[in-house]
């Protein structure tokens, strides 16, 4: 497979009143093309914002800051608004969490679909038409003629989450960027909208960018995964060898945490604690207020990120050499 996104070094901070927030803080990864990739880690754990960054969606008072934003070799970065503009919805298309919030409800789900698909194709009035009607019924919505004339209130949640899906994919995107798109969702639909999303991604080959606090749901939907904690990345790999063979002590928290059905226990396992305030944040490797292995080394630096096996990354003191002397 060959590279479409290359994210290296990206810094998101927003300058407040009281003081500066560091919400992304250096990562870099890179993805390829028909590839799913899956974001995981606590709420405030800086996913969204990294993805948000990546489409230049960050607003005032944030500031995005990046050694490279590669799409298909264009830095992003550079390009004026317009452009910019021209690939969101186009080149790269975002699902967000809640669509309620998304569509706009004084227009047609027609119309907003129309609007994208004429902007960004170059259709006239009935060719984005039967183009938007063909969308609805791509992604499973009955009575698709009928829904393209009603409001988004009309529309139970399933059904606008399936309009959100069609709006992201009715220019068959290079990356659709999936933030935690079921979460509002009962278990039901929720299951049938992860279907038809792995049923397109085989259909058109679009690469996926999968946001969640939920392992369980990342482990259906995608092949490669990122950890991530207070801004940073602290371990990414494979989706099997993390759920078999997690290294970090936070992904091995956020792995036992997860209920089971055929386990019979009296508590789940928690993480002790909360992510920390992002103005006050901990000197060292952010998670040492919390992990039940903290060194002292810990508490002074950032670990450096450590190879385990090909294509397997951890951050961690425990895997380090110095780690291992301390230990010792």
């Amino acid at each position: 497979m060959s590279e479409l996104l290359q994210v290296k070094n990206l810094y998101t901070r927003f300058h407040t009143e009281d003081g500066v927030v560091p919400a992304v803080n250096g990562i870099s990864f890179n993805l390829n093309r028909g590839e799913s990739l899956g974001i995981v880690g606590e709420s405030g754990c800086g996913k969204s914002v990294a993805c948000l960054s990546i489409m230049r969606l960050i607003g005032h008072p944030g500031k995005v800051e990046a050694e490279a934003m590669l799409l298909d070799g264009v830095e992003l970065q550079s390009l004026s608004e317009k452009k910019m503009r021209s690939i969101r919805g186009n080149d790269m298309a975002f699902i967000f969490q809640e669509p309620m919030t998304s569509l706009n409800p004084v227009y047609t789900i027609g119309f907003q679909l129309q609007e994208a698909i004429r902007l960004h194709q170059g259709l006239d009035k009935k060719q984005s038409q039967d183009k938007s009607i063909e969308m609805l019924k791509l992604v499973g919505i009955p009575r698709a003629e009928k829904v393209f004339h009603e409001y988004p209130h009309s529309l139970s949640g399933g059904m606008r989450q399936r309009a959100m899906i069609a709006m992201a994919l009715s220019c068959e995107p290079k990356i659709l960027f999936a933030d935690e798109p079921t979460t509002a969702l009962d278990v039901t639909i929720q299951a049938q909208i992860l279907e038809l999303m792995r049923d397109l991604k085989e259909r058109i080959n679009t690469s996926i960018i999968f946001i969640s606090h939920d392992l369980g749901v990342i482990s259906e939907m995608v092949e490669r995964v990122i950890v991530m904690y207070c801004g940073s990345i602290i371990e990414d790999t494979d989706i099997s060898s993390l759920v078999k063979d997690p290294k970090h002590p936070y992904t091995i928290g956020l792995i036992n945490s997860k209920p089971q059905i055929n386990v019979d226990l009296e508590k789940l396992d928690s993480i002790p604690g909360a992510v920390p305030n992002p103005l006050n944040m901990p000197g060292g490797c952010p998670y040492h207020p919390r992990c039940n292995k903290v060194m002292d080394i810990c508490k002074e630096k950032f670990p450096e990120k450590q190879t385990i096996s090909d294509g397997h990354h951890v951050s961690c003191w425990l895997f380090s050499k110095q780690g291992r002397e301390i230990k010792s």
